[in-house]
């Protein structure tokens, strides 16, 4: 992305690459630095600001008019103009009129049928693993509940089940900035997505599905048959990833910080807030862009019309003018304001059904294990998310 050729002066300014090799494989010293230098940053290196305090990013995410999802929430235009239509890439009031169409599976009542059956699933593996002793908390266990019941509620065909982490990986990806690696082969996995979707028949899908449901409301004019299919990619991207990689996540945390699993055994009441630090210190997704649609004063610095800004959601949750010795991991912490979820119109959807999968697992692990060992870990570098590829364990049973 080219910084736009207008004449006004953009400051605070800074050369940093936050897409290097470099600047993923530990992004945290970065997001300080630019904690540091203002509330909003000029990256000059992309040509868009970097929003990464925590109260200049909750006041942009709350300000739709200014800060505006229709034009797009990738770094490049090409994954812009490939995400329209979809909901991520509206605003109230539309975005409102199909968020109720697409939440009716997702909110707690719905969710509250799926417990018992998350739970047996969840019991069995670990039941499995413990037998094993060492496993791969990432591939064996995190990746379990989603891969096998969000593919189904889904409700798309077996090619679509079987590719969704694949092309939910590449969407992700394919959102950074242009002339990258990963951008480059993130677009061509998300030309793949999106061919498969708006050519799938409506009779290949579930019909006790979320993907069915979709049509089924546009059948009663809840929305259109174009919104109902566009809308497919919305679950299909974050369905998936956010869980795994915060739940492996979580795993990891607990295994470099002993006292906190031992506190959590002592009181699962903390289950919640154990995510929540969890999503806090390593937040799944980095962060969208906005486009800002009109000259705009964010906590001192002037933002103008037309440029695009990254909110970083990821720096705002290690805000230390916000959290007290925010590189820890202390699950006593009130970190519910985090917005590892988003913030305002845009918070996550799938929110619920991602902490009830997270905490089914932490509900068992609390009663059947007594310390967790970190034998081997691994992180692919990703232009948008942040997790584990990799987390070998050794469980120590109670």
């Amino acid at each position: 992305m080219i910084a736009p050729a207008v004449s006004e002066t953009r400051s605070p300014s800074t050369d940093f690459d936050l897409w290097s090799d470099d600047v993923l494989s530990d992004p945290y010293p970065c997001y300080q630095q630019l904690r540091d230098l203002g509330p909003a940053v000029w990256l000059a290196r992309h040509g868009l600001w970097a929003v990464a305090r925590h109260s200049a990013a909750r006041s942009a995410l709350l300000d739709g008019e200014t800060f505006t999802s229709t034009e797009g929430i990738a770094v490049n235009d090409a994954a812009n103009n490939a995400a329209k239509g979809i909901m991520l890439t509206t605003d109230d009031p539309e975005h409102l009129r199909l968020r109720k169409v697409f939440l009716r599976p997702l909110m707690p009542a719905a969710l509250n049928t799926l417990k018992e059956r998350l739970n047996a699933l969840a019991e069995a593996r670990v039941d499995e693993l413990l037998k094993k002793r060492e496993f791969d908390a990432v591939s064996e266990l995190a990746h379990y509940l989603p891969l096998t019941v969000v593919t189904e509620l889904v409700g798309l065909s077996e090619e679509g089940k079987n590719k969704m982490l694949y092309w939910a990986a590449g969407l992700f990806n394919g959102m950074g900035p242009d002339g990258y690696e990963r951008t480059l082969s993130g677009l061509e996995i998300t030309k793949e997505a999106f061919g498969y979707l708006q050519n799938i028949k409506r009779e290949e899908l579930d019909p006790d599905g979320w993907g069915a449901a979709l049509f089924e409301a546009a059948d009663e004019g809840d929305i259109t048959h174009g919104e109902a299919r566009a809308m497919l990619m919305d679950y299909l991207g974050p369905a998936l990833d956010t869980t795994i990689n915060g739940l492996s996540s979580a795993l990891w945390l607990m295994g470099r910080n002993p006292e906190q699993w031992d506190r959590l055994r002592v009181d699962p009441s903390l289950i919640n807030a154990a995510i929540d630090e969890a999503m806090r210190l390593e937040s799944p997704i980095r962060g969208f862009t906005r486009y800002i649609t009109r000259d705009h004063d964010l906590e001192g610095v002037t933002l103008y019309k037309g440029d695009r800004a990254l909110i970083l959601y990821a720096s705002a949750n290690r805000d230390e003018r916000r959290y007290e010795d925010p590189e820890k991991y202390d699950i006593t912490r009130k970190s519910g304001d985090h917005i590892a979820f988003g913030y305002g119109t845009h918070v996550c959807a799938g929110r619920h059904l991602g902490k009830l999968e997270i905490s089914t697992v932490l509900n068992i692990l609390v009663q059947r294990v007594k310390r967790i060992h970190i034998v081997e870990e691994g992180r692919e570098l990703h232009n948008t998310l942040r997790g584990l590829s990799k987390l070998i364990v050794r469980v120590e049973e109670a």
